[in-house]
């Protein structure tokens, strides 16, 4: 009876891991069997006749779309290829993307494909990504705090009921961003963020070539000084500009000051034009 018994546990564990076996291998067959039907269906539409149509006439199903993956994006042109699905170029002012402008492709049912090729996957791709929370001001100087990616649905909302607005939003400096590795990085201004760009786009090192060694202090459009003891307390100029936004003009570092390199190497800077010839040697 015990023989039995084990013989009868031994052929259910079998039948169990075959019957595993066999789902996993179904699994992965018919994901790859999707990415295949896709990449050729996204082939079909390239290539075909296709007629502008309004973005009105996008199935509902594409909102599922627009409110996860792209809904840092809105929408520029739709076309219809007949029998095959729709065409979609799409923007973004979500500066991770390396790009601002991307296509993207739906079925007719609404399904959003999934596009493979090598160029479409640089153009959508993020070397960097902004540490939450994040503000942008829009054209009418009213601001939108983004708490969670998915708000940036917010934005492209601002402007459907702001049409026909066509300003595009600034970012609130200084704001971190955390690189691939993990590496946090404070940026003070938008020349700061196009260096670390250009670095994504020429596969070069994303990190800064020298940060503020703290603490520092700025002083702002209208006298007041902010102290940074800490990196968290760059927000206190961020939130001062969101308090301010008619004043343009931006806060002015205090000097002297220290910098540390990427080495290690702490450097006194005295003045502005320091400060400005540090930052070219970075370039150089």
């Amino acid at each position: 009876m015990k023989t039995t018994h084990l013989k009868l546990s031994i052929s259910k564990i079998t039948f169990s891991t075959v019957l595993f076996f066999l789902v996993f291998l179904f699994s992965c067959s018919e994901n790859n069997e999707t990415i295949t039907d896709d990449s050729a269906l996204i082939e079909k539409i390239d290539n075909a006749t296709k007629t502008k149509i309004s973005e009105s006439n996008l199935p509902v199903a594409t909102e599922t779309a627009f409110s996860d993956e792209l809904a840092d994006s809105y929408i520029t042109s739709v076309e219809i290829a007949p029998n095959l699905g729709y065409k979609v170029a799409v923007a973004t002012d979500n500066e991770e993307r390396a790009e601002a402008t991307a296509d993207v492709y739906f079925t007719l049912q609404g399904k959003q494909l999934q596009d493979r090729r090598e160029k479409a996957k640089r153009r959508r791709h993020k070397c960097f990504t902004f540490v939450l929370p994040l503000t942008l001001f829009m054209p009418d100087n009213t601001n939108i705090t983004l708490k969670e990616k998915e708000d940036w649905v917010l934005v492209r909302q601002w402007y459907k009921d702001n049409r026909p607005s066509k300003g595009r939003p600034e970012l609130v400096f200084p704001l971190d961003i955390e690189l691939e590795d993990g590496t946090i990085e404070t940026l003070l201004d938008v020349d700061e963020l196009k260096e670390v760009k250009k670095a994504c786009k020429d596969a070069k090192d994303k990190r800064k070539c020298f940060k503020l060694a703290l603490p520092v202090s700025f002083t702002m459009p209208d006298a007041t000084v902010i102290d940074v003891l800490l990196r968290e307390d760059f927000k206190l100029v961020r939130e001062w500009h969101i308090a301010n936004p008619d004043i343009k003009e931006k806060g002015s570092l205090n000097f002297p000051l220290d910098i540390e390199y990427k080495d290690g190497t702490i450097v006194t800077i005295n003045d502005v034009t320091e400060f400005r010839v540090a930052k070219q040697d970075c370039k150089n």
